[in-house]
Formats: structure tokens, C-alpha cells, sequence
């Protein structure tokens, strides 16, 4: 069970943006803002300010990356509780945390359904973006700022 709940925690830490790096871009034209967790995974829309385009492959390879993050903690949390010996709050406190990530992860999913852009196409939704080619054609320069629950 442990191998679908921590991808699936993973999935709501990356969309929530608990911690990662916000990309604005600077230069003559109107440029997207990218939001990364660590890998950029999605820009906000030109059009709306409610819009969101995301890249599948950022969403993956940010899943791995907490996913990682999360079975080093959840080692760490067994081992604590072995040298606790097997102590009833700990094991409840756990049960409530697992229980209340799981819930974040709903509702970020939920959020998805509403913030998604339409569309699929390398300037929408798409599999993979290039930030770097797309900010050197239009002679943007991109500064990230790295932070806890960034938008």
C-alpha cells in the first residue's frame, strides 16, 4: 500500500508547490511565469490569470524526486519508532500526517480540474518544455527565487 500512497503524496506535494522555484522572466514581450518543484512543470497563461499550462514530464520526474524524499522520511520515521518501541502516539500521529497529506492531495487535484488549460500543443499542456531555448529566442532573461508554498 505504501507504494501507491507515497507517489500519490508526491503527486500532491509537486502540484501544491510546498517548496520549489518560481521562474519570471524579464524582456520586451509578455512572457509566462514557470513554477518548478524542483523540474519547471507548469506556466501560468497569457490569456488568464486562472490558467495554468503543465508538462507531463516535469510532473513525473517532480513525482520521483518526492517520492525519493518521501521514503527517506518514512525510514527515518520506522527507525524512530523501533528505537520508541513501537510507541501508540507515534503511530497514530503518523496514521493522522499520512491521513491529512492524502486529503492535500485530493484537493490539489481538485484545483487541477479547474486551473488546467485546454489545449495540447508545445505552448499549452504539453509532454516537455524548454524554458532556456524559449527565453533565448525571445531574449528573456529568467530569474528563479526559491520558496515555501510559492503560488
Amino acid at each position: 500500500m505504501k507504494y501507491i500512497i507515497i507517489p500519490f503524496i508526491a503527486l500532491g506535494l509537486t502540484l501544491g508547490m510546498v517548496y520549489g522555484v518560481v521562474y519570471d522572466c524579464e524582456g520586451a514581450e509578455p512572457f509566462p511565469t514557470y513554477y518548478g518543484s524542483p523540474f519547471v512543470f507548469k506556466q501560468s497563461s497569457l490569456g488568464s490569470s486562472m490558467e495554468y499550462f503543465f508538462s507531463i514530464t516535469g510532473i513525473l520526474l517532480n513525482m520521483v524526486v518526492w517520492s525519493v524524499v518521501l521514503f527517506v522520511l518514512r525510514f527515518g520515521y520506522q527507525v524512530v519508532l523501533e528505537l520508541a518501541r513501537y510507541n501508540v502516539y507515534l503511530r497514530i500521529s503518523y496514521y493522522v500526517v499520512v491521513a491529512f497529506l492524502v486529503v492535500f492531495t485530493f484537493l490539489n487535484l481538485f484545483m487541477l480540474t479547474i486551473e488546467k488549460g485546454t489545449g495540447f500543443g508545445p505552448d499549452m499542456n504539453y509532454w516537455y518544455w524548454n524554458v532556456d531555448k524559449d527565453s533565448q529566442d525571445y531574449g528573456m532573461e529568467c530569474e528563479g527565487t526559491w520558496g515555501f508554498i510559492t503560488p
